[in-house]
């Protein structure tokens, strides 16, 4: 065994050891609902289960007074965890066994597709566990539950790995696998897809002759078409009815108060380690045209998110910090593995896997909460009310603590109640999304005509709120439905 080798099998154990630990934690999710704020896959959850009880790119009456299914949310994972809600019945066992699922096909992927870009067998596994099992990752694809991110980057791997292979090959008709892969990647999460078109374009930056070119465009154009039943309304939508424009999640990096520690380490060294990484690759024996021009794309695109100038491109404006941190982790690993180690050197860089190694896991137990159980007076009590709702709801109140209301609107959902909101605002217009906020805004200002108003305008009679307003709703002559010790309910009278 070559004696850096060593090193990789410990990382893997160590990194390994605390993703088991996460996936145990998180399975309790199959049996409580997330409702805090630390999740996104309550989001994911409902509109998988949208895509049962309403059909795709159908009307939808659960959120925001109605919408189309899937207009703006990309439908990939819905379709991939679709048979297992309905094997199991449940969106909670659907959505972690997806979770799951995912991450063995990835380790395996790693591990039949790494030789072809003469990874050994140790490497393979390693890079498998630096790119799924580090606190980044974990945070996001786990704790999140971002699962169609997750799932993305699944389709990645093979994707990458043959355009790799043909990067200094001439194309044959294998390489056309990678059209239902792209396409598969459009369809998951567009984000993925857009970060790698970079791929793409180092592909025909090393292409020697028109006819590669065009096989390649041939490739990328019946990849979109393939997509075309949902990226063509989708892009329709973006210009026409939806808040996807306005949102700018790519100039998160300009506000560190937006993001925790780890995130503004990762999107400060993450890049900055790719950059010294692709330098000691392409030194270490790789010298070569095609690989300069291969990486090249990425690699500008790395050293410009680098510098925060990323949101002054176009598309790439609309993608916020994680998936780019992602994608540049995943080249940065790649020219890390790809290196030989001088042998003087091989203590030096031991050292530095095993500390970034426990970094990551140690940021992890600090930054990142472990599953939690929803078993606040406050949950208990609005989930209490479901029943009870007969109309459209909003909720009011002071959050945090629990529940998180768009979770809550997402559980709720998931048992066929309606409410004004939801938690997927890009389905909806802005000024749908803008005037919202007046419902709350007019409450926490006593201003009971104002908020009478909007919940006419919003055509939904009911309110749940916490206890700190349940005063305000009787002032305002709001009927008292059922008041607990924590929350209440409340309707506006005909």
């Amino acid at each position: 065994m070559k004696p850096f080798n060593k090193w990789l099998i410990i990382a893997s154990v160590l990194l390994g050891m605390h993703l088991i630990f996460r996936l145990i934690d998180q399975a309790k999710m199959m049996t409580y609902f997330p409702l805090d704020f630390t999740n996104d896959i309550s989001s994911y959850m409902a509109q998988l289960h949208f895509l049962k009880v309403c059909g795709f790119h159908q009307f939808c009456p659960y959120w925001y007074n109605g919408f189309t299914t899937f207009q703006f949310s990309p439908p990939g994972w819905y379709f991939f965890a679709y048979p297992l809600s309905l094997i199991f019945n449940s969106v909670q066992v659907a959505a972690y066994l997806s979770i799951v699922i995912s991450l063995i096909a990835a380790f395996f992927l790693f591990l039949k597709l790494g030789k072809t870009a003469s990874l050994s067998r140790i490497k393979s596994i390693a890079f498998f566990f630096l790119f799924f099992a580090n606190a980044s990752a974990i945070g996001n694809f786990i704790r999140l539950g971002r699962v169609h991110e997750l799932l993305s980057w699944v389709l990645f791997i093979p994707f990458f790995f043959l355009i790799y292979y043909y990067h200094d090959k001439p194309i044959d008709k294998k390489f056309f696998l990678v059209i239902p892969l792209y396409a598969s990647i459009i369809l998951t999460y567009h984000s993925t897809a857009v970060l790698a078109g970079l791929v793409w374009l180092g592909f025909f930056f090393i292409r020697k002759t028109s006819k590669e070119v065009l096989k390649g465009i041939f490739a990328l154009l019946v990849s979109f078409l393939f997509t075309s039943f949902w990226l063509v309304p989708f892009v329709m939508g973006v210009f026409q009815n939806s808040t996807i424009p306005q949102l700018k999640q790519g100039t998160w990096i300009w506000n560190p108060a937006l993001n925790n520690l780890s995130i503004n380490l990762s999107v400060l060294l993450i890049p900055l380690a790719f950059l010294i990484l692709f330098f000691l690759f392409y030194k270490n024996g790789n010298a070569i045209r095609s690989n300069f021009l291969f990486f090249m794309p990425a690699a500008i695109f790395t050293l410009l998110f680098f510098l925060r100038l990323t949101p002054f491109l176009p598309v790439f404006d609309q993608i916020y910090p994680d998936p780019i941190v992602h994608f540049i982790l995943f080249f940065a690993i790649f020219f890390f593995l790809k290196m030989e180690i001088p042998t003087g050197k091989i203590k030096q860089f031991s050292a530095l896997l095993i500390i970034i190694v426990i970094a990551s896991i140690s940021l992890n137990i600090i930054y990142t909460p472990l599953f939690k159980i929803p078993n606040s007076e406050r949950e208990k009590e609005f989930i209490s009310y479901l029943p009870l709702i007969e109309d459209r709801f909003v909720i009011t109140g002071k959050f945090p603590p629990e529940p998180y209301a768009k979770a809550f609107y997402s559980f709720a959902a998931t048992k066929n109640k309606s409410s004004i909101s939801g938690w997927y605002p890009e389905e909806k217009s802005s000024e749908y999304i803008s005037r919202l906020a007046n419902v709350n805004r007019a409450i926490d200002n006593n201003n009971c005509e104002e908020f009478k108003q909007e919940l006419r305008y919003f055509n939904t009679t009911e309110v749940l709120s916490t206890k700190e307003y349940c005063e305000r709703l009787r002032n305002c002559n709001l009927n008292e439905v059922s008041t607990k010790t924590e929350t209440c309910f409340y309707n506006l009278q005909s």
